[in-house]
């Protein structure tokens, strides 16, 4: 969660909190997708090591507000980046309505 918090701008602090709860709420039909399909007890169990943490759905969040200020934060504090570009994929692309899955 730390890292995820480190790219909300320094104008945003105080209005971060509401902004990720709208995101949340109108994204709560993918966001359950993503956890049925990799969360515990899921098809794909165990592939995103990151759906474990409390922080998983503000990176989602912030995926798609600041994808490249992530990936540069992630990468600076030594994080593995291979479980981001999973959970970067996974929630892009494998969470739609029109997945079907």
């Amino acid at each position: 969660m730390d890292i995820a918090l480190r790219t909300v701008h320094l104008a945003e602090p105080e209005t971060y909190p509401q902004a990720l709860d709208t995101y949340l709420h109108e994204h709560r039909a993918r966001l359950e997708r993503l956890w049925r399909r990799y969360g515990p007890g899921g098809m794909f169990s165990g592939k995103l090591v990151l759906i474990d943490l409390p922080g998983c759905f503000a990176l989602c969040e912030r995926i798609e507000t600041t994808p490249l200020w992530l990936q540069g934060i992630w990468a600076k504090h030594g994080q593995e980046g291979t479980a981001l570009e999973r959970l970067h994929d996974s929630w892009l692309y494998d969470t739609g309505e029109r997945d079907g899955r």
